[in-house]
């Protein structure tokens, strides 16, 4: 059968897309088969700076500052900086009733981001504080931090990393279909993407929260970010410097996730269309870096694979879609409508597996998980029609999620 030069062209593109996507596979089996390495040594004890942003958090503020009260580390190592943003309710009082919390309340300025919040906040910490501390450690006020999670990142920052990611998991996470969904999320990309990259030397991304970053750093560049997604920003400028963001998957934290739907979808947005800006503002930087080898190529192809995650989901969707109605309507439609069919299945059942295999690896009950395993497919597609969403109509300004509270740990 003849192709058509349409048909040859959206053969190429889902070829391309293929490539992208396939490449996070590649990069995930040769990481995982690799032996893990040791963790980095116990001393020295760095110094924390502990920035929490937060935004009316009184409903959730306690529990993650009685986490941090509970930490295995030495108590005069550590102290926690609270950045109450625009607050109206009783955080900051909560805040201050704790004796290592300062809190530093935030009237002025834009009100459409964190990445503004942690600029001022780490603007003002290095200043007033700089000599107390060697890195900072940052979290989201709903978070809940496991007791060896300074300990373990401590670990991975004597090991000569920078920036320092921990184990992002769900909190009680068997509440609602969202919650599992994004409760068998967070495991699949901390042991797809996250882990095998830091196995292979390559840089991760940050994600949000859980993360610290070395005094000595931020006294070089700052933190200068401008998208809706600071976090992925802020990680791919390290990259481009040719460094790299570790990541440490025995200090884990759980975060309260969305649990309605409209709620998930406007996050998921939000996500999109901070990769899209970060990969039109980022786009000369990167190919200046590509040419000039001032960083890894390996890595810079890596990040930017991993940005490109979302318009590649776009690609294979809609030429497949095409695809599927040109060889329906040639002599050969059926036994292709028929492979399609097959690598569907094949498809929703490996990703099922996946999603149960590292699930497991962190911990969470499978069989309570198993209505938002069964149904996971389907989040990731929502996943995609939201990148698409997001390129049509680019969320234009960061809407804040507001907190039931109910963040424990991943048990419950």
């Amino acid at each position: 059968m003849m192709l058509s030069p349409f048909t040859i062209i959206l053969i190429i593109l889902q070829v391309i897309a293929g490539v992208i996507i396939g490449w996070s596979g590649f990069v995930a089996f040769f990481g995982l088969i690799r032996k893990k390495e040791p963790c980095g040594p116990n001393k020295p004890e760095n110094r924390f700076a502990v920035i929490i942003c937060a935004r009316n958090e009184e409903s959730v503020i306690r529990k993650l500052l009685k986490s941090l009260e509970a930490q295995k580390y030495p108590a005069d190592h550590w102290h926690v900086y609270l950045l109450a943003d625009h607050c109206t309710d009783r955080t900051a009082s909560i805040a201050r009733s704790f004796p290592f919390v300062t809190c530093y309340e935030r009237f002025d300025g834009p009100t459409d981001g964190k990445g503004a919040v942690l600029a001022w906040g780490m603007a003002k910490i290095l200043r007033e504080k700089k000599e107390t501390f060697d890195a900072f450690l940052v979290f989201d006020a709903d978070n809940v931090a496991t007791p060896d999670f300074m300990k373990r990142i401590n670990q991975h920052l004597n090991k000569g990393n920078g920036v320092v990611q921990g184990n992002r998991l769900a909190g009680q996470p068997f509440r609602t279909m969202i919650t599992q969904w994004y409760a068998a999320y967070w495991p699949l990309y901390s042991y797809i993407y996250s882990y095998p990259r830091e196995k292979l030397g390559f840089s991760c991304f940050l994600t949000g929260t859980g993360f610290a970053v070395k005094k000595s750093l931020l006294e070089q560049y700052g933190w200068s970010t401008s998208s809706i997604t600071e976090d992925v920003e802020f990680a791919f400028q390290q990259c481009l410097r040719g460094s790299r963001t570790s990541f440490c998957i025995d200090a884990v934290c759980y975060d309260e996730q969305p649990s309605s739907f409209v709620v998930m979808m406007r996050q998921l947005a939000r996500w999109c269309t901070g990769n899209y800006q970060i990969f039109v503002r980022y786009l000369p930087r990167w190919i200046r870096a590509f040419a000039g080898k001032k960083a890894s190529r390996r890595k810079l192809i890596d990040n930017m694979s991993l940005l490109l995650v979302g318009p590649a989901s776009i690609v294979m969707m809609l030429t497949t879609i095409l695809l599927n109605y040109i060889f329906f309507r040639s002599e050969a439609g059926q036994v292709f409508i028929i492979m399609q069919i097959i690598m569907f299945f094949a498809g929703y059942i490996f990703t099922i597996i996946g999603a149960a295999i590292t699930a497991w690896f962190a911990g969470i009950g499978r069989r309570k998980l198993m209505p938002g395993l069964l149904t996971f497919p389907v989040f990731l597609w929502l996943y995609t029609l939201c990148s698409l969403y997001s390129l049509l109509f680019p969320q234009k300004r960061w809407k804040p999620i507001t907190h039931e509270g109910l963040t424990n740990d991943g048990s419950s």
